[in-house]
């Protein structure tokens, strides 16, 4: 695995090919060369993986016996065994055994994080007492001094009680969330650090949204939902499009129509087109029935055609809402869209869960469910008969009245439905940037001390291996925001990813770090690589202008922070966050050189995580003439 991860990375002909096709086609041209076998498992692996985020995973399936998973690529061995077990209930032993494996190769992370996996598919499928058995396990896989994925697996599990559970598990869920957002709320009182403040202040943001949302989807408490929704719209983040939306329908199904007009005009000028389709689709039909709470009459038309993949719980409230309007078509349209999402998706469900439900809670609510069945057949049939005896009005009536008691069977069976769309949308805000499509800083978190890990094995084996730091700034964004707008602007930070991402390899972390700073975690086989390194990444974004749609072609550039890792001697454990705000002070120091280039910090007398700090203190420039600190310099 060594050699596979010291390859460099694929060549721009494959990995800035839009073109599914024509990177298929690279990719048998490359077998077919004489390349070595280090290359050939990376290319084959390229082509399982192609397969399989192009869902036709069943073409990438003989790649698992052809080019089977070295022991160490835990997140292909974790892909075929997807592919070979699609049913979570087989699945389980098999990513059991892997997780525990993963944990005994020092991936405690990524033992967890596959336990997680695992629990969100079970939820999906209906065993929630098996995902319920996934997370607690999960949990114990959190490493000691890893209080930051422990307090994730705990939201994910706040999460799932309020998707899967009846009303006072969603209250538990709740309680589990103010909880996590009292914590961080203390905490950022206290923290100093710039990057900690912005890490914290996203988790509140996030947890305040999915507050407002319990409310207002779960418990149908709009005046609740919207002080949670208020707080989130103040300044911009990755929730705030979503919580304008939700917010105007809250305050418009409390009364409060002036307040519901200023978020509607709110969500007209935040509008992002990085938005997925159905999300936007969605939201769109929330805005439009909070138009017509004020004014009776007004079309709804994308509540009308909602997509086939909107959330199963959101299609619920909506219609619910709409079966209950006062108009003729809007309620029957309601009506058919229960009758519909009930046949289609939801009773499935309730049959499946039939057979795996091992909590008495669970059999309880399955025992209710049935007598409710019952009485719902036994009304059916009077109903019937009553039918044979009636106009052809009184059956009109009867067919509306059978819509009516299939929502009242929705009412119940949706305490313990799994909602897996909503579900994955919290995760995904969790950690994928919605702009760049990068991880954001949660997704870095999770996956640092892995990277941590890796490097004292490796140092074991080649104590020349070292990490690379790397904190990008692009060149005058304000200035292009300012002169070409910031639709613009967006397209620029897609673009810088987008090439940083294809000149890395598969297992360095690039993410957002805030603005318009990308943070890059890289592994190095020497410390001295890592000036070539940012080299190359420097020309990569300089080298071409930007090609903005509908707009003139820009030439842009940035300025780097680069480190290598371990920067503190001896044995000293490795503070990754301070690191960054060392890398943070050089690319200071570039900028005020004239930009355009890249800044590296060595260190000559930083003993320990206390000099550190200390050092942090003082502007970069008076620690070079201390003695402590040395830097170098490359420009393109």
């Amino acid at each position: 695995m060594d050699q596979v991860r010291a390859l460099p990375p694929l060549p721009a002909a494959y990995s800035e090919e839009p073109s599914l096709a024509a990177r298929l086609t690279w990719v048998q041209l490359r077998l077919i060369e004489p390349i070595s076998a280090a290359e050939r498992y990376r290319v084959q692996r390229a082509w399982f993986f192609e397969h399989v985020e192009s869902h036709r995973g069943n073409l990438g399936r003989p790649f698992c016996t052809s080019n089977p998973p070295l022991r160490e690529d835990i997140n292909y061995r974790a892909a075929c065994l997807k592919l070979e077990h699609p049913n979570p209930e087989q699945l389980g032993p098999h990513f059991l055994a892997l997780a525990r494996e993963a944990k005994e190769l020092g991936e405690g992370p990524s033992a967890a994080a596959l336990m997680q996996d695992l629990a969100w598919m079970q939820s999906e499928a209906g065993d929630v007492g098996a995902a319920f058995a996934s997370y607690e396990l999960a949990l114990s896989y959190v490493p000691q001094g890893r209080g930051d994925l422990l307090a994730n697996v705990m939201l994910d599990t706040a999460t799932a009680y309020i998707v899967n559970g009846d009303e006072s598990y969603v209250h538990k869920g709740l309680n589990l969330l103010r909880g996590a957002r009292e914590q961080r709320e203390r905490l950022l009182a206290e923290a100093q650090d710039r990057a900690v403040r912005a890490q914290l202040r996203d988790d509140i943001l996030l947890t305040r949204h999915n507050e407002g949302v319990a409310y207002l989807l779960h418990l149908d408490n709009p005046e609740q939902a919207l002080t949670h929704f208020d707080l989130v719209t103040r300044e911009p983040n990755s929730y705030r499009e979503s919580a304008i939306s939700f917010a105007a329908f809250a305050a418009a199904e409390i009364g409060q129509f002036e307040r519901a007009r200023a978020y509607l005009n709110q969500a007209e000028r935040s509008r992002s087109e990085a938005t997925a389709p159905v999300v936007d689709q969605y939201l769109a039909c929330y805005r439009q029935l909070a138009r017509r709470r004020m004014q009776p009459g007004l079309a709804v038309p994308d509540c009308l055609r909602l997509r086939a993949d909107t959330p199963s719980e959101v299609q619920l409230d909506l219609y619910k809402r709409l079966s209950a309007n006062e108009d003729a078509a809007l309620s029957l349209a309601g009506l058919k869209g229960l009758a519909k999402l009930f046949t289609e998706k939801l009773e499935p469900q309730l049959r499946s869960r039939g057979s795996q439900a091992a909590s008495n809670a669970e059999l309880m609510r399955l025992q209710r469910e049935s007598e409710l069945k019952s009485l719902v057949l036994k009304q059916q049939t009077d109903l019937q008969r009553e039918r044979e005896r009636a106009t052809q009005q009184q059956r009109n009536y009867f067919i509306a009245l059978s819509l009516v008691l299939l929502l009242a069977i929705l009412l119940i069976g949706s305490r313990w439905l799994s909602k897996k769309k909503l579900a994955e949308q919290f995760e995904h805000l969790s950690q994928i940037d919605t702009l760049t499509q990068l991880g954001n800083r949660r997704f870095l978190e999770q996956r640092i001390e892995r990277e941590l890990s890796y490097l004292q094995r490796a140092r074991r084996k080649d104590e020349d291996a070292a990490l690379g730091i790397y904190l990008f700034d692009i060149d005058h964004f304000k200035a292009i925001n300012d002169q070409h707008g910031h639709a613009v602007g967006d397209q620029v930070l897609v673009t810088f990813g987008r090439r940083l991402r294809h000149a890395l390899r598969d297992t360095d972390l690039l993410v957002r770090w805030g603005g318009e700073e990308i943070l890059l975690v890289a592994r190095l086989d020497h410390a001295e690589h890592c000036s070539a390194l940012a080299e190359r990444l420097l020309h990569a974004i300089v080298h071409s202008p930007f090609d903005i749609e509908g707009g003139p072609s820009l030439g842009v550039s940035c300025t780097v922070g680069v480190l290598a890792l371990p920067f503190l001697p001896g044995e000293e454990a490795q503070p990754w966050a301070a690191l960054v705000g060392l890398t943070d002070l050089a690319l200071y120091e570039g900028k005020a050189q004239g930009r355009r280039r890249w800044v590296q910090v060595h260190n000559l007398n930083v003993e320990d995580a206390e000099a550190l700090a200390l050092t942090l203190r003082d502007p970069l420039r008076d620690s070079v003439a201390a003695g402590r600190l040395r830097i170098t310099v490359g420009s393109a």
